[in-house]
């Protein structure tokens, strides 16, 4: 079979890929291994509830926010409800050694004057953050579309680290934890992670903060609505094995099966690192294949799924995050694990339907969990049994670190084994490839012509990085000014 583009993975990146080209008359094929599309962020149903795993909430959705202009662009606006977070806590902070408690508000000045009301010795200080991170958070491309193309990535890898540049608040840790705590939202450790990245993830929350009412599966529903209506094929249970091409120049895929795809333009939305087996022998420099093979992973973790009897109406909209002592967030997380800070949401949120549903993440690392990487029967057994227990450690930890917690039932336990199984990131990564200070992160062009790269390593983490990798690699594709010209005209 033959087209124009085909775009592997069916994930937020390969969707938005698909849609933006299919609309200029391209015949497109999307190829995902998994049973349905976009499953990560497709969530689950447990116990009679609906479980969000791979979106929580985003930044930058309100009036004048760049998300929201691109939601508005693929035409996804008008089919999403959005759940506004609470104006005067959107991310609160405990301390769970002092019992203390920090609230930040929506909107920059809110926070500058919150942090100033609660550390005014650090006022200054505070205010000339804040308006760092307000004039860097979207200076990225098609977020801010006026940003030069050329420049994207240098910061990541000659910038300032979070934690140096919050070396100025060290009298105040209280407040170092409530600038850094974002960082276990995209997984790297504040003293490797570029201030530029923090600023897009923290900086996107402090602009504006939303849910999305019925969470990721309804935005993967609209975007399929949107798919059919322009014609976009997708195959499920089809695992890309080789990329194959012809005169250096992409031909095709193949699948495991053997079945082969043709078309000029290949869009790999996969990680990184899986892409040296795909490529024929010698296409691309050994030194390229190197640095793909060596990009940094972001940290793994333990994802709690559990169920109150009682409403967890503090969590309405609104998150927890909590740590045992003020500071800097930390990166290495080598600590007992009733240490280490974590997250918390409510699930299922929307309307007026009572929080019973508590998603948890906990910081992890594979090492934990690679002596039960064993086969067969006997893993089943021993890691079932480990995953009980473990489980109910960490509700105690939450019960424990956060007071107001009603009792809780597990019903699911993801693990750094399940994201490795599930999503294919290198020892459970995850949110995949980070972004650190030193490291070039993957272009949307790629040196073998017609193959292009899009996802999160390539933009950044979250909803927002997702899509914005879309536009990246569909930008090289059609040209990046007709692209951000149609933004503008979306304004």
């Amino acid at each position: 079979m033959r087209y124009d583009v085909i775009i592997i993975g069916a994930g937020l990146s390969g969707l938005t890929s698909a849609l933006l080209l299919a609309r200029t008359g391209r015949k497109v094929l999307v190829l995902e291994q998994h049973a349905s599309p976009a499953p990560v962020v497709s969530g689950f149903q447990r116990g009679g509830i609906y479980f969000d795993s791979g979106f929580h909430y985003a930044g930058g959705l309100g009036e004048g926010g760049p998300l929201q202009l691109l939601l508005r662009h693929l035409g996804l606006e008008e089919k999403l409800q959005l759940l506004p977070y609470a104006r005067d806590g959107f991310d609160c902070l405990r301390i769970s050694s002092s019992g203390e408690e920090y609230a930040l508000p929506v909107g920059f000045n809110n926070i500058k004057t919150y942090l100033g009301e609660k550390f005014p010795q650090a006022r200054a200080e505070i205010a000339l953050y804040i308006d760092e991170i307000d004039s860097i958070w979207r200076k990225f491309p098609y977020l801010d579309l006026d940003a030069e193309l050329l420049d994207f990535g240098m910061e990541s890898v000659h910038g300032c680290s979070l934690q140096q540049r919050l070396e100025v608040f060290s009298s105040w840790p209280q407040l170092q934890g409530l600038l850094s705590m974002h960082s276990l939202l995209y997984g790297v450790s504040p003293d490797r992670s570029p201030l530029s990245l923090n600023a897009q993830v923290a900086g996107s929350y402090y602009h504006s903060v939303h849910g999305i009412c019925g969470g990721g599966r309804k935005l993967v529903q609209a975007l399929l609505t949107l798919l059919k209506d322009v014609g976009v094929e997708i195959q499920c249970h089809a695992e890309v094995a080789q990329i194959f091409s012809g005169d250096n120049v992409v031909a095709g895929v193949r699948l495991q099966s053997g079945e082969e795809f043709f078309a000029p333009e290949v869009i790999a939305t996969v990680n990184p690192t899986h892409l040296p087996g795909m490529l024929p022998p010698a296409i691309m420099r050994p030194a390229y294949l190197k640095r793909l093979n060596g990009l940094y992973q972001t940290t793994s973790a333990y994802i709690i799924f559990a169920r109150s009897q009682q409403s967890l109406e503090f969590l309405r909209g609104r998150n927890m995050f909590i740590q045992s002592q003020p500071g800097v967030f930390p990166g290495e997380f080598d600590q007992e694990l009733e240490e280490r800070p974590f997250y918390l949401a409510g699930a299922d949120q929307g309307g007026d339907n009572v929080i019973k549903g508590l998603i948890g993440i906990v910081p992890a690392s594979y090492s934990e969990v690679e002596a039960l990487d064993i086969s067969g029967r006997q893993r089943t057994i021993a890691y079932q049994q480990w995953k009980q227990e473990l489980g109910a450690r960490l509700l105690r930890m939450c019960r424990c670190k956060c007071p107001q917690m009603p009792p809780l039932e597990l019903l699911d336990l993801a693990t750094p084994l399940t994201l490795r199984d599930y999503s294919f990131a290198p020892q459970g990564a995850i949110y995949g490839v980070g972004r650190v200070l030193g490291q070039y992160n993957p272009h949307p062009v790629t040196r073998l012509p017609g193959l292009f790269l899009a996802g999160q390593g390539v933009a950044g983490p979250g909803l927002l990085g997702s899509l914005v990798s879309g536009y990246l690699a569909c930008g090289s594709i059609l040209g990046h000014e007709l692209l951000r010209g149609e933004l503008r005209g979306c304004r």
